[in-house]
């Protein structure tokens, strides 16, 4: 590898340039050496190119022999004039648990010139069986090691962190440029949730929040940048911006959370867990495939509303359970399921 202290790694530079001229010539199948090693030559001789990733000090070619390299594998399933509209879209993540697989998919699949973050929360030792980040993070900010990673994947972004939370920090990143083209939720305090949405709404911004759910994971769409505009979490909790949530009880708020998140279509597992929740569990249970998952899902479905394919506001569900499990729909789970969610509804009442 080539850095700003040792000398240049012919393998390092082979493979840049290599690869350069194959995407610039595709139907030729045996690589012009001289052609190769003469841009080569230029990649690092060229005064104008010459520049190092800030963060790991690695050589870095120009921008656009970056985005070549980077992008040249999404062809045509993403035409070039595609992919200059991924990457001059701004996305607002709130919340870094599932919205770090979110915002780093993104990433990957826009390599985009400004991306905003937020989270007030450190990293715990509890937070990595969802999260993609090492041990040696724990105790550090999660806007941070976020930063560090999209930063990582394209050096050429500028990525907005915030590491507050509450209103002066939500209109700060919905409403100073770069303003947000969407905004994905994935945050836990209902406050804020609400909030965002109502700011959406004004500046017609459209929302994305997906639930990870054992296996399962829930995705919520609100086009507020289209009319009818829909409810507030498409009608899930009616009128929820008139409730009072600083003074509602912990028991309360569960409840709404039950209500936005749902009941409905959750496996044997995940509704016994929800059962012992402040019992035999501390809090509600989540896996890092699910999350996975769900950071991929958010990326694919932004990527579809910036192209402009059909997408409306719902509650969508990818019921991996339901497309996999042979026996998920059998007579006896469906059974203990009932049972099951007959307890929780009068805990909840």
């Amino acid at each position: 590898m080539i850095t700003s202290k040792s000398k240049k790694s012919k393998n390092f530079l082979d493979l840049i340039a290599q690869e350069l001229w194959e995407i610039s010539n595709p139907v030729v199948t045996q690589a012009n050496e001289e052609a190769v090693k003469l841009l080569e030559k230029q990649l690092f001789t060229n005064n104008k190119q010459i520049k190092f990733n800030k963060n790991s000090k690695v050589f870095l070619p120009s921008k656009k022999y970056y985005q070549d390299l980077v992008t040249s594998r999404n062809k045509n399933l993403v035409t070039q004039k595609q992919q200059n509209l991924l990457e001059k879209t701004v996305v607002a993540f709130f919340g870094l648990s599932v919205g770090s697989h979110a915002a780093t998919t993104w990433m990957i699949l826009s390599r985009a010139d400004s991306i905003k973050i937020s989270d007030p929360d450190i990293i715990s030792p509890t937070n990595l069986n969802r999260l993609r980040f090492a041990w040696d993070t724990i105790g550090r900010l999660k806007v941070d090691v976020v930063k560090q990673q999209l930063e990582g994947i394209n050096p050429y972004c500028n990525v907005y962190k915030f590491k507050g939370s509450g209103s002066e920090v939500i209109n700060k990143i919905i409403l100073d440029k770069p303003k947000p083209d969407i905004i994905v939720d994935s945050m836990d305090d209902l406050k804020s949730k609400v909030l965002v949405r109502l700011l959406a709404r004004e500046n017609k911004i459209p929302v994305l929040m997906a639930t990870d759910v054992g296996d399962n994971v829930f995705l919520d769409i609100e086009r507020y940048d289209k009319n009818p505009q829909p409810m507030l979490f498409n009608g899930r909790v009616k009128n929820i911006e008139k409730i009072d949530l600083l003074h509602t009880t912990n028991i309360e708020r569960i409840k709404l959370s039950m209500q936005i998140v749902g009941l409905e279509h959750n496996s044997n597992e995940m509704l016994d867990s929800l059962l012992l929740i402040g019992k035999t569990i501390r809090t509600w249970p989540q896996l890092g495939s699910t999350a996975t998952v769900a950071g991929g899902l958010i990326a694919t479905v932004i990527k579809k509303i910036v192209l402009g394919e059909k997408v409306e506001s719902g509650r969508y569900y990818l019921l991996l359970d339901d497309l996999i499990v042979s026996n998920f729909n059998s007579k006896k789970k469906v059974f203990t399921r009932k049972k099951l969610l007959s307890k929780l509804s009068s805990i909840l009442d």
